[in-house]
């Protein structure tokens, strides 16, 4: 998994996430191997079989434990509170009464924040193309196994073809949360599974954030620089889930003039930039970034 790719932090902190939920100590860090190529290294007890095993067994949201307005959820959360008369409220009262997976996932995904003047969502953390942002929750991959997960986790992901929105995207940074790509952005209908459960781990492990822009209120996550630029670093010290997310959150990094000296401190040796790339007027990806500090 490349530094470079977008993606890189949000699957990070879904293994950490996982690792720590289950009691065991993790860290991450970027290295250089023999070769000289930058490597993620993450530090467990546990080898790569057991790893794999956890992410196969971890449990799932399960939609069908929720309470929804009207006894049941369309493809999203907008057009699920939408018909409800009082959407804020009902949201609130859906987190309230859900199981704390489930809970987890709702919040992930919504806040308060970018509830619009009618008190209705005017846009979830799933940025641009995306709707069906349960809908892609409630069909994970079929034929999940421990055996192939420690392929990817050894190899790196195994791009497989698959229904054009599985997963909510994937690649990169789950592309704005948009259209579902594989390895390169222009190849609509492919996933890894490894990426899949790893980056939704991810995402509910980074709650979004209600942002200003304009006369608009959005949501964003700590990647996040505008509605069509994330930024995000590559670190040099051992940081488990919370230091990394603190990491990841830091305004430093979003700055238009980087301090090098406030980095280099914090052991960020480089940091990354990508713009969303329009695939067609519903779905922009983003690709590689570009080193901005390195």
């Amino acid at each position: 998994m490349p530094a470079r790719a977008p993606y890189m932090p949000i699957a990070t902190v879904g293994l950490l996430a996982l690792l720590t939920e289950h009691g065991h100590e993790a860290t991450a860090y970027w290295s250089d191997g023999p070769s000289g190529v930058s490597t993620l290294v993450i530090e467990v007890s546990l080898d790569v079989p057991e790893v794999a095993q956890l992410i196969a067994d971890a449990p799932w949201p399960q939609l069908g434990l929720l309470t929804w307005p009207g006894g049941k959820w369309s493809q999203g959360l907008k057009p699920t509170l939408k018909g409800t008369g009082e959407p804020a409220q009902a949201f609130r009262d859906l987190v309230k009464s859900a199981p704390p997976l489930e809970a987890r996932l709702l919040r992930s995904i919504l806040t308060d924040g970018v509830l619009d003047g009618d008190g209705i969502p005017a846009r979830s953390r799933l940025l641009r193309g995306v709707k069906s942002d349960l809908s892609s929750i409630a069909k994970p991959p079929k034929r999940v196994t421990a055996d192939g997960l420690a392929l990817e986790l050894r190899d790196g992901p195994d791009f497989r073809s698959g229904e054009s929105g599985l997963g909510l995207g994937l690649v990169p940074e789950v592309q704005t949360f948009g259209g579902t790509t594989g390895p390169n952005a222009s190849t609509v209908g492919a996933y890894s599974t490894l990426l899949y459960l790893l980056l939704w781990r991810g995402i509910m492990a980074l709650p979004p954030v209600p942002v200003l822009r304009g006369s608009r209120r959005a949501v964003g996550g700590p990647l996040v620089t505008a509605p069509d630029v994330l930024t995000w670093p590559r670190w040099r010290i051992p940081v488990g889930l919370r230091s990394l997310r603190t990491l990841l959150s830091l305004g430093a990094i979003h700055e238009e003039k980087l301090d090098r000296h406030y980095l280099t401190e914090r052991g960020i040796d480089a940091v990354y930039r990508a713009r969303a790339v329009p695939l067609n007027n519903m779905v922009a990806v983003f690709r590689w970034g570009d080193p901005v500090f390195s």
